[in-house]
């Protein structure tokens, strides 16, 4: 698979610090602070606050608390002074939102110019008493990008779902996990994807086709399904890759969404991939040492299924290493 490849093999850059350990499968799903007297126009005013303050150069309006935490593709760097914000040139219009008003999150993923590139990025804001007391960003500067010619948004994400139709937290936060025990497990059947799903990495569409049916015949392991269930049941990622953290960022039940940071962490130790139906793929000199790939990822669920998947696809880093927001977790086995 053409596009998966580059998603694994050409993704460029390097930051430190980290450790590892052996893999595990559990999932972190942190619980929702009380509700917060911010609700979703409030909190999608203040993401759109720091879009501007990024692009104008003028951290000062965005109100943030004392001491805010800021981070740039796992790094802790000073807010407004370092990172994108020195080489930030301007923006496009490409605005996706979901305002978590249980925790106080929000997160907006968009395209902004980077001396004049554009590349894709997402951001996460938390609110407390109306100030900013987290950011959280990743940058999308990667060789795999569509950042320059992606039309728009895809307005799925915009669309409310009925209300009787809503999952709650729990349930999509399921949902959204199951993508990733598709792809450790190389087996699509885990997750339940929408026959119209569609994937895309910093814009670029990396879907082709339509998943299966819930009812129809298990067609197998076709080299040429690329639909979202036929990458995952192909066997592709049986590379020793394991998701964690798992780190969910928002829940936005009235859109349906539900966004974290995800990172596959690939050992580097595995020559030949088995692939579904007898297969054996044999790894390039870019799988055979160890890696960790940073990714924001947003699911749009629809009616219980994956119908979307917006992705914000971060630099290659050192096995292991993982956002200072997940430093409690350090030495955790994974």
């Amino acid at each position: 698979n053409p596009g998966l490849t580059l998603l694994l093999a050409s993704i460029a850059g390097m930051t430190a610090f980290g450790c590892y350990a052996q893999p595990q499968a559990s999932v972190a799903t942190p619980e929702p602070a009380a509700r917060t007297s911010c609700d979703r126009d409030c909190l999608v005013a203040i993401a759109d606050r720091y879009v501007a303050a990024l692009v104008d150069h003028m951290p000062s309006s965005l109100p943030v608390a004392p001491g805010v935490k800021f981070t740039e593709n796992l790094v802790p760097l000073r807010y407004g002074q370092q990172g994108l914000w020195q080489t930030v040139s301007g923006r496009r219009d490409f605005n996706i939102y979901a305002a978590d008003t249980d925790s106080g999150n929000v997160v907006w993923i968009g395209i902004v110019r980077e001396n004049d590139k554009p590349v894709m990025m997402a951001a996460r804001l938390k609110v407390v008493n109306h100030r900013v007391t987290e950011l959280e960003t990743l940058v999308g500067r990667s060789a795999l990008t569509g950042a320059d010619k992606v039309e728009g948004p895809r307005p799925d994400f915009a669309q409310v779902e009925p209300e009787g139709e809503r999952l709650d937290r729990k349930q999509l936060i399921a949902i959204a996990n199951s993508n990733w025990e598709a792809m450790e497990r190389g087996d699509g059947h885990a997750a339940p994807y929408a026959e119209d799903c569609e994937r895309y990495d910093n814009g670029e569409k990396t879907t082709r086709g339509n998943s299966r049916a819930e009812a129809a015949a298990d067609s197998g392991a076709s080299p040429d399904d690329r639909s979202c269930f036929g990458q995952m049941n192909s066997g592709r990622f049986n590379n020793g890759n394991k998701v964690w953290p798992r780190r969910v960022w928002a829940v936005d039940r009235e859109h349906g969404l539900v966004v974290g940071l995800y990172t596959p962490n690939v050992p580097g130790n595995v020559r030949e991939i088995h692939l579904r139906g007898g297969k054996v793929l044999v790894a390039d000199a870019s799988e055979l040492l160890p890696f960790t790939i940073e990714q924001v990822e947003m699911f749009k669920i629809v009616r219980g299924k994956i119908s979307k998947v917006e992705v914000v696809l971060g630099p290659r880093v050192p096995y292991g290493m993982r956002s200072p927001f997940d430093m409690k977790t350090l030495w955790d086995p994974r």
